[in-house]
């Protein structure tokens, strides 16, 4: 992506403003106009081409705070390429991130920043083809934060789970976007299967639950201690697969997967860390199952991610956190068909991974710009056009993903 040249766009309150920024040698020139009108410019001179680019990510950084995003039409770019750069000022970054099944839309989930004392946490939309934001949800209290976001398979609502991280009380809410009225859950912390025909949910005594499309419940498991286990569907829905914090948990089995038709547990085994595993933690935040519903892929904050035999319980692949050199695994996503899996590293950048063997590709997916403090979501639309990765303190950008050829290291 060529970065000595950007447009940035503003949707405005009447007409959208633009600006331009170039960089020509030593010089950076600045060109801004609304509408159709006639641009305005200056020129600023540097000792040297880098000091002006450097200027150039300066200036885009505080614009994007101030609302304005890079925009580029899908269509038109290249395999790879960055399509939309946005930011949002925000206390704790933007923590969770999901993509309208069109495309068209991104929801940020962010912590409001903290200036009377106090701070909170919001959702809001961003338009990817205007660059206009719409807050669809706040949440004044201090100790909130919002997570699992996820768009409604007609994209007409938005779902996420608001969390009280002093009590660590969940709610989940949804939200529709075309009027903004907002509608407390009976449950929390929805999942679905693929074709969005069956939902994981957790009820308010914390049983999991799977929904099915009339809302009666295909499978019932006990009440489990709250946030002592991560469950996610397999795509067909056909399977749960559940993971247990080894350290404070109410069952000797660190996973469980249940054939949720016949209401049987198939698979009961500890998890198979490699020799030698040395994570500081081995509680799961997340669980997906790849789209042959072969391995069961499982990440935990501080332990890495590992690939683990549906049918057996054996470990197929690890990808170890690099504690002390503080490549930590932030978060993971699998691409639609799950063959695919895309790892952000808490330094960047985003990794792709095929599922079968855990085998990193090339390319990878480097945020550009002004310097990220740390990578913290990564997601893809569902049509596996888009990636979208957020860092902090407030920055999302999303690639084209679809049409990029991987090859493995040295290949």
């Amino acid at each position: 992506m060529d970065r000595d040249r950007i447009l940035l766009t503003h949707p405005g309150t009447s007409k959208p403003k633009y600006l331009e920024l170039r960089v020509d040698g030593a010089e950076l020139h600045r060109n801004w106009w609304a509408g159709t009108g006639k641009p305005q410019g200056r020129t600023k001179s540097f000792d040297h081409g880098d000091a002006a680019r450097e200027a150039l990510e300066k200036v885009v950084a505080e614009k994007m705070r101030d609302g304005y995003a890079l925009l580029r039409d899908v269509a038109a770019s290249d395999p790879g390429d960055v399509v939309v750069q946005c930011a949002t000022q925000a206390k704790n970054g933007v923590v969770a991130i999901a993509l309208h099944p069109d495309g068209h839309t991104v929801a940020v989930a962010r912590g409001i920043p903290d200036r009377i004392g106090a701070a909170g946490s919001d959702v809001q939309t961003v338009d990817l083809r205007t660059g206009a934001r719409q807050v669809v949800y706040t949440d004044a209290y201090q100790y909130s934060l919002i997570h699992t976001v996820m768009f409604e398979p007609d994209g007409s609502h938005l779902t996420f789970t608001v969390r009280d991280t002093i009590s660590m009380a969940e709610v989940s809410y949804t939200v529709a976007l075309a009027t903004g009225h907002v509608q407390r859950l009976p449950y929390t912390r929805p999942g679905w299967d693929a074709a969005r025909r069956r939902m994981l949910v957790v009820d308010n005594d914390h049983a999991l639950r799977v929904l099915g499309p009339d809302g009666d419940s295909c499978l019932d498991l006990p009440a489990s201690k709250r946030f002592q286990t991560t469950a996610a569907l397999s795509p067909s829905g056909r399977l749960l697969g559940l993971a247990h914090d080894p350290d404070n948990r109410d069952t000797e089995h660190d996973l469980e997967i249940w054939d949720v038709d016949a209401g049987q547990r198939v698979l009961a085994a500890p998890f198979p860390f490699p020799a030698g595993f040395q994570g500081i933690s081995h509680r799961f935040d997340k669980l997906a199952f790849d789209g042959a519903e072969q391995i069961l892929v499982a990440s935990g904050a501080t332990s890495g991610c590992f690939g683990v035999s549906v049918e057996s319980g054996a470990l197929c692949w690890a990808i170890e956190d690099e504690w002390e050199g503080c490549e930590r695994l932030g978060d993971f996503a699998l691409s639609p068909n799950g063959t695919l899996l895309a790892g952000v590293l808490h330094r960047g950048p985003v990794v792709v991974y095929d599922v079968a063997s855990g085998q990193p590709l090339e390319p990878h997916f480097a945020v550009p710009g002004e310097r990220s403090g740390w990578y913290q979501e990564v997601g893809f639309s569902a049509d596996g056009r888009l990636l979208a990765v957020s860092d902090y303190p407030g920055r999302t950008t999303v690639f084209r993903f679809d049409g990029v050829e991987f090859t493995k290291p040295g290949g």
